[in-house]
Order: structure tokens, then C-alpha cells, then sequence
């Protein structure tokens, strides 16, 4: 029963880790300055259908897992975890396809930000196995950087004069503290679990 177990605990981690990893990849794609704006967003949307479908078969497999496995202890907390966070991260795939709808509308600090949104991602993936609550620490504190970056953007947006740019400006910006902010869910679960 065991062996069982582990086996369709880790294909539900790997379900969930390949979900991190495509939305790695989607901010990587969207921060390369040669790739030509149609194929990003091409792109993006497909990394986005890979995240939603690992997201499917990560919750499948959990509930199969607790109905057919009974998982105690580390392995139950990591269960309830994954099955947690899943939509989290989904919704961050959603994000990034929203920001990659606009490339460019928010300026040079944009650009920042989009380099923080891929830190926090490849961070959290790095703290997920083998399980490091120091690296998920690092995510909550890149996620304030990026609030913060928010914020000043949307005092600066508010003292302009609106229009399409200045909208499209502000979309992108809340896209991009959304997808933070889920990052930063899954991070603060992560820590609870291994500390």
C-alpha cells in the first residue's frame, strides 16, 4: 500500500510541479526582448493550456489519492497543498496571458516587474522540491517589491491623463500584482508545510 502511495503521490507532484514549470516558461517567453509579440502571445496561450491541463490531472489525482490511499501526516499536508494551490497557480497562468496581451504597455518598469513575476516563479519552484521554506520566504518578499512597484505605478497612472494607453497601462499592472499574489498563496502554503 505503500509503494502505492508514493507512486500516485509523486505523478500528483509531478502534475503540480510541471504546472510551476510552464508558467515559468510563459514569463521567460513574454521577458524575451527578440520574440516577436504575435508568437509570444501564441505561446503564452499554449503554456497556459499545459497549466490547465496539469491543473485537471493534479486535482484528479489528489481526489483519487484520498479516496483510495488515505494519506496521514507530511503526505496528507502536502495532499491538501497541492490540491490548494492548483488553482492558484492556474490563475497565474491566466495572468500571464493577460500580460502578454499588451506587451509593452507598462514602460521600462514593466519590464522590472516582469523580471520579478519570473524570479518569484522560478523561485517557488525551487522551494516546492525538495522543500525549502527559506526560498519560499524569498517569494513573499519578491511579491512585496512587486506591490510595491504597483502601487507607485498606479499613483503615477492616476496623475496622467487617461486614455487607451493609460488603461491598457493599469490592466497590465493589476494582471501583474494578481499573478503575484498567487505566487506568493501557493509560497506562504509551502512554508506552513515545511517549517
Amino acid at each position: 500500500m505503500t509503494a502505492r502511495l508514493d507512486e500516485q503521490l509523486g505523478a500528483v507532484r509531478g502534475q503540480f510541479l510541471a504546472m510551476q514549470d510552464h508558467l515559468v516558461a510563459q514569463l521567460r517567453v513574454m521577458g524575451d526582448p527578440g520574440r516577436d509579440s504575435a508568437q509570444v502571445q501564441a505561446d503564452v496561450s499554449r503554456l497556459d493550456l499545459q497549466i490547465d491541463e496539469a491543473e485537471r490531472a493534479a486535482v484528479q489525482g489528489v481526489l483519487r489519492l484520498l479516496a483510495l490511499q488515505s494519506p496521514v501526516a507530511r503526505d496528507l499536508r502536502l495532499t491538501v497543498l497541492i490540491l490548494q494551490s492548483t488553482p492558484d497557480l492556474e490563475r497565474a497562468g491566466d495572468y500571464a496571458r493577460h500580460l502578454s496581451r499588451t506587451p509593452g504597455a507598462a514602460g521600462p518598469e514593466g519590464t522590472l516587474v516582469l523580471g520579478d513575476l519570473t524570479l518569484m516563479a522560478a523561485t517557488l519552484r525551487a522551494a516546492t522540491l525538495p522543500g525549502d521554506a527559506a526560498l519560499a520566504a524569498q517569494v513573499r518578499e519578491l511579491d512585496a517589491r512587486v506591490d510595491a512597484r504597483f502601487e507607485a505605478a498606479m499613483t503615477d497612472l492616476i496623475g496622467q491623463p487617461g486614455g487607451p494607453g493609460a488603461l491598457a497601462a493599469a490592466a497590465w499592472w493589476r494582471s501583474a500584482e494578481r499573478l503575484g499574489d498567487h505566487l506568493k498563496n501557493v509560497a506562504v502554503r509551502l512554508e506552513d508545510l515545511y517549517t
